[in-house]
């Protein structure tokens, strides 16, 4: 992470807010169940890997996350009765008596009610709580849930027309990508620089995903792998450049291009600029017999230009842009790397499709992004 002084408060903040969401789609009945690796056998206590372990595990897992960062953030606490009680403690219990009851009975039905009322509260709690002490830290909190929620509250088979809270087009909408967009736009200094843009692409591929109802029949598990990608570039603070293979600038002439594209505006007004340049720094050097000439020589004079001043000029503009290029050119492969949205159906080529889907959901990102 960059050097932020609050950069740990706002990375617990951004995983607050993943895992409220996360802790409510594992224990939703009938919600999503990523697909592990089974232990073949767990006699003499085996020790999982995290992918290994059982959905009741995972459960216990993450709520006890959710408590750790709820204490670390101070939101954890709600007075009843004149008593201190832990908001996340009520929650486990909730969780608890969900998972004791049958499934598909009544008192099921009242314990799910009673443990998502638990959670409603914690997150409204937390939202007032973080926007009163950091604009960065309520932002993080908002990010971290709103990508989480993409998987963990999704119902793969909701109707989207009326829109329900749990369909493809509410969760993966315009509106709600936009803004997730904006948020992970604003804490851009907080990330690696290429990982924003790459959020914001694969954002807008993942919309296109869920505007289709074709394309978006077996994404539900691509869509996991790509919040577990998400998760490893905000959160764990994976450089996203290690993700491109070796020589890929090289190989993919396309990421060049489109970079060129974004950017011909900024090239042909410096290639003009630097025509310019080059002519005034010969006539500086070779002197004018031209009166107006010698005048505008003058007057740079006075103002402290030189050749050398303008050499310096000239050499700064091109290395910015050329970091400028260097920089759309690796977010565009970053982009492509990142994304894990399965094959448009009828495409031709399947993973050239899905590079350029991306790459044109990135391009206006890209164009915006500020230099590192």
């Amino acid at each position: 992470m960059p050097g932020c002084e609050d950069a740990l408060e706002v990375v617990t903040a951004l995983r607050l807010g993943w895992y409220i969401a996360e802790v409510r789609g594992r224990n939703r009945p009938g919600g999503p169940q990523p697909t592990g690796h089974d232990l073949p056998s767990r006699d003499d206590h085996v020790l999982p890997l995290r992918v290994e372990r059982t959905a009741a595990e995972l459960r216990a897992e993450a709520l006890a996350v959710l408590h750790k960062l709820a204490v670390d953030l101070q939101v954890d606490t709600i007075t009843v009765n004149d008593e201190a009680r832990s908001r996340t403690a009520l929650i486990d219990e909730q969780a608890y008596a969900l998972a004791a009851a049958a499934p598909l009975t009544p008192a099921a039905a009242a314990a799910w009610d009673a443990l998502a009322a638990g959670i409603h509260e914690l997150d409204a709690h937390a939202q007032d709580t973080l926007a009163a002490a950091s604009d960065m830290r309520a932002a993080a909190y908002q990010l971290g849930r709103g990508l989480a929620e993409a998987y963990w509250a999704l119902d793969p088979d909701a109707a989207c027309a009326p829109l329900t809270p749990q369909c493809w087009t509410f969760l993966l909408g315009q509106h709600r990508c936009e803004e997730l967009t904006r948020l992970v736009g604003r804490l851009s200094g907080y990330f690696n620089p290429y990982c924003s843009p790459a959020v914001a692409g694969t954002l807008r591929l993942w919309q296109s995903v869920a505007d289709d109802k074709e394309w978006r029949k077996d994404a539900h598990d691509h869509l996991y792998r790509q919040l577990r990608r998400w998760y490893e570039l905000l959160v764990l603070g994976q450089d996203p450049s290690t993700l491109i293979p070796p020589y890929a600038l090289l190989k993919d002439w396309r990421a060049s291009f489109h970079a060129l594209r974004a950017l011909w505006v900024q090239l042909v007004t410096a290639a003009i600029s630097i025509a310019l340049v080059i002519a005034l720094i010969t006539l500086i050097l070779n002197g004018s017999a031209n009166a107006f000439l010698k005048a505008v020589f003058g007057v740079v004079g006075v103002v402290g230009l030189s050749a050398a001043t303008i050499q310096a000029g000239l050499k700064t503009t091109a290395q910015g842009l050329l970091s400028r290029l260097r920089q759309d050119a690796y977010t565009d492969l970053v982009a492509s790397a990142v994304v894990e949205a399965p094959v448009k159906p009828g495409a031709r080529r399947p993973h050239r499709a899905i590079v350029a889907e991306v790459r044109k959901r990135t391009l206006t990102t890209v164009a915006d992004a500020p230099v590192p």
